[in-house]
Order: structure tokens, then sequence, then C-alpha cells
């Protein structure tokens, strides 16, 4: 795995897909303030319905109101809370909807605390029964969710239910997780009538465009591509807008430049550990190497030895039994000087 590799993987990882531009025709739906121009206006507001329409499952939403997006907890010590968008259906059940451009600590949790504030809103004073209407938490996420959906599915929707019979036990909280970066289709793959694919799409591209391609045939569609256009935005939210393109580009520069640092000096590190490692096994190998080599090299000596011990012990005994001396050497290979020393 080289260099080049490592760092591209964790620039995918941390750093926004959206790719800050100088200017756009349509606002990126993943930056808050374009998210909030298109689905948080009145005027909107059917384009909001017909999403959350093909998402939320058992429901059908015919009108709904928006909601003040600031949470103020029960208790004082509690954290604020400001959604996103947060708004009431026709029958009373709310919903939340959050964009995440990146993941954060604690991520799931903080979706499960935004929910427990409005079920606590719900319940009156001095009312003695639990009853609160169905709450819907509806998260729009620029990445994936680590060691939760393992599946290559975009949306996943949970609920309370029993462990091993998978018996629903209330309807009343669902949390719905939308992955994009597992919309991997381009314009020419996309299914026309799919409405939902269509939404991905759009999150993910709307604002590579300078207008709306001739393959997104679907009149919401077409009209999201008409909310979406950033010279409909007034003074203040083109200000807003453009302040937010200016800190995502200078957040990713510091996320790369904190990447190249890190891959920088772990690669430093790993070298000086792999340097290290190697001189440790070098010497262990080169003990092993000498032990090995030592011992071959004194069964050779010691057989050689043997050898040379076997002709004396059989020159002393041809010597005592009276052999001549020319038969000795003949016999044993050994020289006149050394039989005379016996």
């Amino acid at each position: 795995m080289n260099k080049n590799f490592i760092e591209q993987s964790a620039k995918n990882q941390f750093c926004s897909s959206t790719d800050p531009q100088e200017s756009h025709v349509f606002a990126n739906l993943l930056y808050d303030q374009g998210f909030k121009h298109v689905f948080g206006r009145e005027s909107n507001k059917e384009i909001l319905i017909n999403f959350l329409n093909l998402i939320i499952p058992d429901r059908k939403i015919v009108d709904l109101e928006y909601l003040n997006n600031e949470q103020t907890p029960a208790l004082k010590e509690a954290k604020n809370s400001r959604y996103d968008l947060t708004c009431k259906t026709d029958d009373g059940s709310r919903i939340i909807v959050e964009l995440q451009k990146r993941s954060q600590w604690d991520f799931i949790e903080r979706t499960l605390y935004y929910v427990a504030l409005p079920i606590i809103e719900q319940l009156e004073i001095g009312e003695h029964r639990y009853n609160f209407y169905p709450i819907y938490s509806v998260n729009i996420l620029n990445f994936e969710l680590s060691g939760v959906s393992k599946n290559e599915d975009v949306l996943s929707i949970y609920r309370l239910k029993e462990l091993y019979r998978n018996t629903e036990l209330t309807d009343k909280i669902t949390m719905i997780y939308i992955e994009l970066p597992k919309f991997r289709k381009n314009l020419s793959e996309l299914d026309s009538d799919n409405l939902l694919e269509n939404f991905y799409f759009c999150f993910r591209n709307i604002y590579k465009f300078k207008e709306c391609p001739e393959e997104l045939t679907n009149e919401i569609i077409k009209r999201l591509f008409t909310a979406a256009k950033v010279a409909a935005m007034d003074k203040n939210e083109k200000i807003k807008y453009l302040n937010e393109m200016t800190s995502e580009r200078d957040l990713r520069n510091q996320i790369e430049y904190a990447i190249d640092k890190a891959i920088e000096q772990g690669l430093q590190q790993g070298l000086e550990q792999g340097i290290e490692q190697g001189i440790e096994q070098g010497i262990q190998q080169g003990i092993e190497q000498g032990i090995e080599q030592g011992i071959e090299q004194g069964m050779q000596q010691g057989i050689q030895r043997g050898i040379e011990q076997g002709k004396i012990d059989t020159a002393r005994l041809l010597k005592a039994n009276g052999i001549s001396i020319e038969m000795i050497i003949t016999c044993t290979g050994l020289t006149l000087e050394q039989i005379e020393q016996l």
C-alpha cells in the first residue's frame, strides 16, 4: 500500500465530496444554507412533502407546518439544540430533518437526543398520560455510517423491535438515515420514473449543472432545480451561502493539511520502527545462522579428529604386534615420524 493510496483514502473519508466552487447556478444542497433555501421555505413545501413521502413508511403526508428549529430542554443544565428543519404534519406527527456533511463522535447518540426533545415538549405539565404523536428523525448524510449499516442500501429505517422475534414495540419513534455516498449512479444511469433516485442524484450533483438536464423529466425535480437557483436567494441568503462556501474551503484545506502531516509523520515513524526491527531481526537471524554453521563445522572437525585418532590407534596396535614400519605406513597413511613417536 503506497503513500498516495493512503492519503487519498483518508481524504475521501474525512473531506466532503462537495468541492467548493467560486460560482454556482444552483445551490449545493449539502450546504446548510442551500438545503434550507430549498426545503425550508413555505413556497417549496410541496418539494419537501414529496421527498418525505418517499422515505417515511406507513404514512402519507398531505400537508405540514414548519416549526421553530430551536429546542430548549426542560432542564436548564441540558444542551440547547437547533435542527436544520422541524415540522408537524397534518396528523400531528413531528419530523426532524438533519443534514450532516461529516461524521463525528457519538453521531447516532446525537440523533437519539434530538428525538427525545420533541417527546418531552409534547407532554403537558400535570398530564398523567405519556401519549405523544409519532416522531420521525430524517438524517441526510454525506458519509457512510461506520459499523452500523453494512449493506449498500442508501436508505435505512430503524424502529424499536424485539431482538429475537423482530416484533415491533411501537411505531412512535422512527430513525431514518440516508447515506448519500452509497448512491453512485450518474445521469445516464438514472431511472426517470424513480423519484427517490432523482432526489439522491440532485443532493449529490445539482450544483454542478448550469441548467436542469433534459433527462430529468419529473415535474417535482424540475421545481427543485428552479427552487435551488442561487439567483433566487435574497441578499442575506447569498452572503450566508458564500460564507459557508468559504468556510467549507478553509475546512477542507485544514483537514487535508492535517491528513498530509499525519501521513508524513506516520511514514517517518514507521520507517524508524522498521529499521529498528530490521536490525533486531538481522542480529537474531545472524545468531541463529552462526549457531547452525558452528554446529556443522564442529561436527566436521569432530569427524576428522575421530578419523585421525583411529589411524593412530591402528598404527599403535600394528606396531605392538611386530608389523613392519613400511606396512604400518601403507595401512594408516601416517608418517614415519608419527609412527616412531608411538
